[in-house]
């Protein structure tokens, strides 16, 4: 195992959040670390080209999967600060080409967080009969000090399968804003989930998950999962257009909220504009299940303990 490659503090919250470290280190990974505003290291693999410039405050970096290449590990990508002050930009390109395949694994984390802002502008590009399976897993300390602020504009070629999955259920979560942009053309088929957990009233989450379904027969997914407690505030906005015959879309909100002072709002919106297109949309806002709380209770789990285990369930 190579060791030293990223600061303990951001090692042991890529562990915290899920990831298996220990592969994520090994020699022949293939990865993408950024040390604040420093690469760390990077390793290619073949048919996978990675590439990034240095900024003040950042990187601007390329992903690239050549035509017809199926990059059969996870490509993993780290992006920590440990200072509890600053900037960090990332812009990073994703292009995956014609009939190729690839799956990511992204940790933003930023445990010392006080004053710090992340920001990341990015533009995912998949050709043709392509898949881009891509996973972000975000840890911002415990003390809501993080101001982050993730977009993607996200381009599906013809029938092609684009999934990304954004996850914020340790600490605190700061102030979040996310926006995805993802426009499916024919036959291709999208879908953004995110989930996230206002803790405290320091927590403010803002989502807006946009799927453009502009091709026949192209299909998308808009699934968000959140929680707000103890003051947390969170907006979830999911929306679907389906611009194209044959088009079918699907927008699911679920958010539960706990304690004196917490809100929770979900806005799902739907527009079709062709009579042979489809969209639906589902939802829920509510409290925690009473009948679960209570039988968590009677097994010896403080209520906060208990309502911590039934938010991580639902997410």
């Amino acid at each position: 195992m190579q060791k030293n490659i990223l600061p303990y503090e951001i090692i042991e919250s890529v562990r915290l959040v899920g990831f298996d470290v220990d592969n994520m280190l090994k020699k022949e990974t293939p990865k993408f670390f950024l040390n604040y505003n420093k690469i760390a290291k990077i390793k290619e693999v073949e048919g996978l080209i990675l590439a990034g410039k240095e900024t003040e405050n950042g990187v601007i970096a390329d992903f690239i999967v050549r035509p017809g290449k199926k990059i059969d590990v996870p490509v993993h990508l780290c992006f920590g600060v440990t200072k509890e002050e600053g900037l960090q930009e990332i812009i990073p390109r994703f292009i995956i080409e014609d009939g190729a395949k690839v799956f990511a694994l992204a940790c933003c984390s930023f445990p010392k967080a006080r004053n710090l802002t992340h920001k990341m502008q990015a533009e995912v590009i998949l050709g043709k009969d392509t898949v881009f399976l891509y996973e972000e897993r975000h840890y911002h300390g415990e003390m809501g000090g993080a101001k982050v602020f993730p977009k993607f504009r996200v381009h599906v070629g013809e029938r092609s399968f684009f999934q990304s999955v954004f996850s914020l259920t340790k600490g605190s979560a700061g102030f979040l804003s996310i926006e995805v942009e993802a426009y499916a053309h024919a036959g291709a088929k999208v879908e953004i989930i995110n989930k996230a957990y206002g803790r405290k009233k320091t927590d403010r989450i803002r989502i807006k998950d946009a799927v453009f379904l502009e091709g026949e027969g192209a299909r998308g997914l808009v699934k968000l999962r959140a929680a707000a407690s103890q003051g947390g505030d969170v907006v979830m906005v999911g929306i679907t257009e389906a611009n194209a015959p044959e088009a079918t879309g699907h927008v699911d909100c679920k958010e539960i909220i706990k304690g004196e002072g917490s809100t929770a709002r979900a806005i799902p919106i739907v527009r079709v504009v062709d009579e042979n297109a489809r969209i639906t949309h589902e939802a829920s806002v509510g409290k925690v299940n009473q009948k679960q709380l209570d039988t968590l209770m009677s097994r010896g789990l403080r209520e906060e303990e208990a309502v911590d285990m039934i938010v991580q369930g639902m997410l």
